[in-house]
């Protein structure tokens, strides 16, 4: 355990220099990575070979290339890249360094504001890691009756794009600040969906995210806010929502004694580190938080790895 940061900083910080995008599909030389990169030549031939050493890289000589395996997850043209969401992993990890000071004062890290390429590593990293999940959503949780849903903080639009796309009556609206937005446009314009998507920019917290949806998805943002800020974006959910509405709540929930399952506890973790009173919430906080804005009848669909879609309704009548 107290070694592990070693292969993840050998990894993150080659992918950031773009030692990976620099090999592509050939075989090169550390010279020649290091003139492609601009970086140091004995420096990167030192890394070059623990990346062969950690199985990311295969040598040939004095020449180095990417696995077969590891090139999907690393290239960012590949329809199964990770390479935003290992680049936000690097902003993280910088800030994970600094967990002693956390612990003493409460407080998330303080850091400057994120620079253009760690902005875009956060939203497009979203879309690396809710692909799949997104997918498995679509599958498990009926949409055919939603004619207007709204994907609250969708960011890259993933999840609006997956559930267009899974049922064609469907329109979709994406809210969340600008800079999200214009990458979600991005991605909405390349699967050919802007007549049936739409994007709205603004603050969730301050700003009106409109009314009379069928459907409210709301998705890895709670873990973002303290309760507070947690309950005044459930009741703006659930007034979103037409009588009848529904409001599908996927986060990493934790079980009540917080420290299952292991992946959710680490990540609160993270929030402790980034945000003022984020947190992994347990299934109870969350159904009392729920019960708080309105919403009735719940129901648990586990969906990907580690985590799980709270449906809930708006019963009919209810203003």
């Amino acid at each position: 355990m107290a070694s592990g940061y070693k292969n993840a900083a050998i990894l993150l910080n080659s992918l950031r220099a773009g030692v990976f995008e620099a090999l592509g599909e050939d075989w090169k030389t550390s010279p020649e990575v290091a003139d492609l990169c601009s970086l140091d030549p004995r420096a990167i031939d030192i890394v070059l070979h623990a990346l062969v050493a950690t199985g990311i890289l295969r040598q040939d000589g004095k020449r180095f290339s990417m696995e077969p395996e590891t090139r999907p997850l690393l290239l960012e043209d590949s329809p199964t890249t990770l390479k935003s969401i290992l680049g936000h992993n690097l902003t993280m990890m910088r800030g994970w360094a600094h967990l002693d000071e956390v612990l003493q004062t409460g407080k998330p890290v303080n850091r400057p504001e994120p620079d253009q390429q760690q902005m875009r590593d956060f939203i497009c990293g979203m879309e690396n890691v809710s692909r799949l999940s997104s997918q498995e959503v679509a599958a498990k949780i009926d949409l055919s009756s939603a004619v207007r849903l709204l994907d609250l903080g969708g960011g890259p639009a993933t999840a609006a794009i997956t559930f267009a796309l899974a049922n064609p009556q469907l329109q979709c609206v994406v809210f969340d600040l600008e800079g999200p937005v214009g990458i979600g446009k991005e991605q909405i314009s390349k699967a050919g969906l802007s007549s049936r998507i739409s994007t709205v920019a603004g603050d969730f917290h301050t700003d009106s995210v409109g009314t009379d949806f069928d459907v409210v998805y709301l998705a890895n943002i709670i873990h973002m806010m303290d309760s507070p800020q947690t309950l005044a974006l459930l009741r703006k959910s659930f007034e979103a929502l037409v009588s009848g509405g529904r409001l599908l709540l996927k986060d990493f929930f934790l079980e009540d004694s917080k420290s299952e399952p292991a992946s959710a506890a680490q990540f609160s973790v993270n929030m402790l580190v980034n945000t003022q009173g984020g947190k992994s919430y347990t299934r109870t906080e969350a159904f009392d938080l729920l019960n708080q804005a309105g919403f009735k009848d719940f129901e648990v669909v586990e969906v990907a790895t580690h985590s799980q879609v709270i449906i809930c309704h708006k019963k009919s009548g209810e203003l």
